[in-house]
């Protein structure tokens, strides 16, 4: 095949060109606000700003009780189904009203414990969760838009609603830091699913409402049994990823400092970013692709395809990070975190090691294989902590970053123990 001709046909290169624009976009708008958050509110703020955007990660997850993956997948399946998109969005819209009432009873009466729990005793960070609560609504509706466009692979539409986002978000940011310090960075986190729910409302609506039909869209429960797996997987672990993610912070503080508790968030953030060069691809791409396959040779045939393209690609972005790590700390933020480069080596073998595994790991999402996808996950949070907890007394912070690459070993030698008879053998059904 000549090469124009596979760019033209091939999904996975369209996808990844139009995620590798936006991700340099996205690294460019994130060196402006690591550097204002580096300047005025230091490690010490970037931990706790670190900690508001795991408690924001689970509420964006819950507020549609963790169907996100199931949206996208049966989007995907049902796209030219009307009927079935309207029941669809019928029970998304129930849970999500019952996900809204019950999180805000969480956030708003819940907030001294909260702020007790996650910035400690001698911050009063309370009117922050007060916030948040109200703005869950808008979580729930930003994760309906995501889900529906990842569904329909509309990489085009997606790309350019979230660099307006990207954007918009930035300025909200700098000028709410610049103005208000950390207490203004927490605002902002807290707010800005509202500015994205615009942004989404803007740019997506044609799309949105054409497989969306308000009227078409009735209280009703039809969807309840497909989408409960999805949300039993996605709630289970998103919650104890993020506890996971605020105890290590508050771990390091105690047993180190608050400051290098902002160095690992730092790396955290750093990692977060080269990664999106491959986050898209799963939803995107992957998750409705491995939906629709149905047997052993195809899912075989399909993952050789993701890694052909994508593993070279990532070992020399990875490589050519760790090249340059100083300058990219100093870039991004001050000469204090240059105390971080030596987290790198082991943070990007564990990134790494972690697409290598979570390629496979997700066909458990695909076919809805719930109790294979929260063993997993629950069994990677449970050793990160561990390790974390052992090696920290003896390397310090870097301790943490080895127990992440030994981590994400240990997990993909259990996904491939758990799918080896899809690997093995002769072809079978899924």
């Amino acid at each position: 095949m000549k090469l124009p001709g596979f760019i033209k046909n091939n999904l996975l290169f369209k996808v990844t060109s139009a995620n590798a624009f936006l991700v340099f976009a996205k690294m460019g708008f994130t060196l402006i606000t690591q550097k204002v958050l580096a300047i005025i509110i230091g490690a010490e703020g970037i931990a706790l700003v670190g900690n508001l955007k795991n408690v924001t990660a689970f509420f964006e997850k819950f507020s549609v009780l963790g169907t996100s993956n199931g949206l996208v997948k049966y989007v995907a399946e049902y796209k030219d189904d009307k009927q079935k998109l309207n029941q669809l969005f019928s029970t998304t819209l129930l849970f999500s009203t019952a996900a809204a009432l019950l999180s805000f009873c969480i956030l708003f009466f819940g907030a001294s414990f909260l702020n007790q729990s996650i910035f400690g005793e001698t911050r009063d960070f309370k009117l922050i969760f007060k916030i948040l609560a109200f703005v869950i609504p808008f979580l729930s509706l930003n994760a309906i838009v995501n889900a529906l466009l990842n569904g329909l692979s509309a990489y085009k539409i997606f790309t350019k609603a979230t660099l307006v986002i990207v954007v918009v978000n930035t300025v909200l940011i700098v000028g709410f830091t610049y103005k208000l310090g950390l207490y203004g960075s927490l605002v902002a986190v807290a707010i800005i699913p509202i500015v994205q729910f615009i942004c989404y409302i803007v740019i997506t609506f044609k799309t949105s409402f054409t497989y969306i039909s308000l009227k078409g869209v009735t209280l009703n429960l039809s969807f309840k049994n497909k989408l409960l797996p999805y949300s039993l997987m996605t709630i289970v672990v998103v919650l104890f990823a993020n506890i996971n993610e605020i105890a290590i912070r508050r771990l390091i503080e105690h047993k180190i400092s608050i400051a290098d508790s902002g160095y690992w968030t730092a790396m955290n953030s750093i990692s977060n970013a080269y990664m999106q060069f491959t986050a898209a691809i799963f939803p995107l791409y992957i998750l409705p692709r491995y939906a629709r396959i149905t047997n052993t040779y195809n899912f075989r045939k399909e993952v050789k395809h993701i890694y052909k393209m994508l593993l070279p690609l990532l070992i020399v972005g990875l490589f050519l990070v760790f090249l340059l790590k100083q300058q990219i700390i100093t870039l991004l933020y001050t000469p204090e975190f240059l105390e971080m480069s030596k987290y790198f080596k082991w943070q990007l073998l564990g990134d790494l090691v972690k697409f290598t595994a979570f390629v496979i790991a997700y066909q458990f999402l695909a076919k809805k294989q719930t109790t294979n996808f929260i063993i997993t996950e629950l069994f990677s949070v449970i050793v990160f902590y561990m390790l974390s907890v052992y090696f920290i007394d003896y390397y310090g912070t870097e301790g943490v970053v080895i127990a992440h690459f030994i981590r994400y070993i240990l997990y993909f030698l259990v996904v491939l123990f758990i799918l080896r008879k899809s690997f093995v053998g002769v072809n079978r059904a899924l």
